[in-house]
């Protein structure tokens, strides 16, 4: 029961231990961080106390005494507070599907608010513990749903964003995620709405502006710049108003060209059909080329 202040304090013995995993942590910062602003008299004695009856809960060995203090005998990983802040930090020097993978990895790990078990009065490390974890945890969130819509997955956080920009009206990342999120399903007005509220609540709370990064995302909305991520475009070939009939061998020779060599080069007087091959044979290569097939016209160049 977190209710129960010799169990919390218990609790916050074992957090204060868990935090720093394999480290000695001084008998001072335990104190300070059980107590808080009103140590007992005799705080050093009523850690001891305290240290003897964690001792009585966890195996034998976990707790080991140190002249200077006390430490928990545990690997790191086995914190989830610790392992959570390796992955976010792993994830900071990965791009792509392994950075989603990382954080998505890292934010499973929480399982309600930080550290909801422990509730210490008066005690102000424990607070600024508890706000610094919920803070990497948004901004893991934040990274998480920036790496996802890069990869063209915003349609499918729609709702998730949405609840948290509900709790969070002022994150603006929080924010431009969501505007982007609902551009990549075709709900360009929606996000339009969803920037005029949070100008409003930006105003009203902190008397600012929105920031020039969601300023910016809001002008590219209204000019209609943004693109659903699954219409993104990876070719720039025309549309021909005519078939290609009786050409097939020859687009089939240079699609094998292609393959072969970085450059292929088609030769011919002209008028006799090499733009319209080397194009049909791009359409041809499209699901077989990540980068698309793009055409890039080298046109003549005048005596001035």
């Amino acid at each position: 029961d977190p209710a129960d202040v010799p169990g919390a304090r218990l609790r916050g013995l074992l957090i204060a231990l868990a935090l720093r995993p394999g480290q000695v942590v001084p008998k001072a910062s335990l104190i300070d961080w059980i107590w808080g602003v009103q140590p007992p008299a005799d705080a050093s004695n009523a850690l001891q106390r305290l240290v003897s009856r964690l001792r009585k809960v966890l195996p034998d060995g976990a707790v080991e005494g140190h002249p200077s203090g006390y430490r928990l005998v545990v690997e790191p990983d086995a914190v989830d507070a610790v392992r959570f802040e390796r992955l976010v930090g792993q994830a900071g020097g990965d791009e792509g599907p392994g950075r989603v993978q990382l954080l998505r990895e890292a934010l499973e790990l929480w399982r309600g608010g930080a550290m909801q078990d422990a509730d210490l009065q008066d005690s102000e490390a424990f607070e600024a513990a508890v706000t610094r974890l919920e803070g990497l945890r948004l901004t893991a969130l934040e990274d998480r749903f920036e790496a996802e819509i890069g990869l063209g997955n915003g349609a499918e956080l729609v709702t998730e964003l949405t609840d948290l920009v509900t709790a969070h009206p002022l994150r603006e990342r929080l924010v431009a995620a969501l505007m982007r999120a609902l551009a990549a399903s075709g709900r360009d007005s929606e996000a339009l709405l969803v920037f005029q509220r949070t100008r409003e609540a930006l105003a009203a709370a902190l008397g600012v502006d929105p920031s020039p990064e969601l300023s910016a995302l809001h002008v590219a909305l209204l000019r209609g710049e943004s693109r659903r991520a699954e219409e993104k475009r990876n070719t720039n070939l025309r549309a021909e108003l005519t078939s290609y009939v009786g050409k097939d061998d020859d687009v089939a020779a240079v699609g094998e060209l292609v393959a072969e060599h970085r450059l292929t080069t088609l030769i011919g007087p002209g008028g006799s059909g090499k733009t319209r091959l080397a194009t049909e044979t791009g359409r041809t290569l499209l699901d077989e080329l990540p980068d698309g097939v793009w055409l890039v016209e080298l046109a003549a160049i005048g005596a001035d």
